[in-house]
């Protein structure tokens, strides 16, 4: 569905209000922003979805306060030299990790998985289950192939660890970023952001692997993310994708299968999400470096 028409707003309390249409759907969410309420009221679908998390929202630089900027010109505030492309990356608005056209400004906020519920009725049929569900926010005005060429976002809860993780690379330039938000039963472990290859610790690395020829590009079969933690500490997940939907050459997003944990710890077994975003319409996935 497209609507024409929408709006976000916070009241006094903190709590955050958003409808789009004419009232066709809306949510509210609490000021912590662990619990967003959704109702639907269309033609083709009505009820209710309740979606919660043990941890509250990130912005994709780990900033916790809704003062906090939502942007990654953090990032590049040494007065390095940018390409437009990267400058649009920086100004991006997005979220657990999306777009506005002027300096690492890319908004993510990160929102971890948790507990949720679905109670709607979809063409006259009652549909009702409970699982883990996930959110995010993003928004901008510019199209993410303006400036992004490659893009990987993987999510899930995975024992009592949850994450939202990403990587991206600008259509030309040399500034990638990656932003990591780590959970170990709802505390946060890390919450970051960073330009790859500058550091070497307090980073997630994110790498694609296998190949499968879908909608006429080759895309990955399977993830890593290892969350490099300082003290020699870390956290590892391996993402095999199972279903795709939507499998477009431009955008792909799977249901996995995860497994991991601490490394030399227990590991656990769960499902999440994996994404490609493909703005720059490459014929086959690429290592974000």
């Amino acid at each position: 569905m497209v609507f024409n028409t929408s709006s976000v707003y916070p009241n006094e309390s903190g709590v955050t209000f958003g409808s789009w249409g004419d009232d066709e759907i809306t949510f509210i969410a609490t000021p912590d922003r662990k619990k967003f309420s959704v109702f639907l009221n269309t033609t083709y679908a009505t009820g209710t979805i309740e979606i919660n998390t043990e941890s509250s929202a990130r912005t994709g630089c780990g900033g916790t306060g809704l003062s906090d900027s939502p942007f990654f010109n953090d990032l590049v505030s040494d007065g390095r030299e940018l390409t437009a492309a990267e400058d649009g990356v920086s100004q991006f608005l997005a979220s657990a990790i999306t777009s506005h056209q002027e300096k690492f400004r890319l908004l993510i906020t990160a929102h971890l998985g948790g507990p949720s519920t679905v109670d709607v009725v979809l063409g006259g049929k009652a549909v009702h289950f409970t699982g883990a569900g996930y959110k995010d926010s993003n928004w901008g005005p510019n199209a993410m192939n303006d400036f992004i060429k490659t893009w990987y976002v993987l999510i899930a809860q995975v024992g009592p660890w949850s994450f939202v993780t990403f990587s991206g690379s600008p259509t030309n330039g040399t500034n990638s970023i990656n932003s990591g938000h780590l959970s170990y039963n709802g505390e946060f472990v890390t919450s970051q952001c960073n330009i790859i290859g500058e550091r070497l610790t307090d980073i997630s690395v994110i790498v694609p692997s296998g190949q499968v020829v879908d909608s006429n590009v080759i895309a990955p079969s399977a993830f890593n993310v290892t969350f490099i933690l300082s003290g020699d500490k870390n956290v590892s997940f391996q993402a095999s994708n199972i279903a795709v939907n939507p499998t477009v050459s431009v955008y792909h997003r799977w249901t996995a299968k995860y497994t991991g944990g601490a490394i030399g710890g227990e590991q656990y077994e769960s499902y999440g999400i994996t994404e490609w975003m493909n703005p720059g319409n490459l014929s086959q996935w690429v290592d974000i470096e």
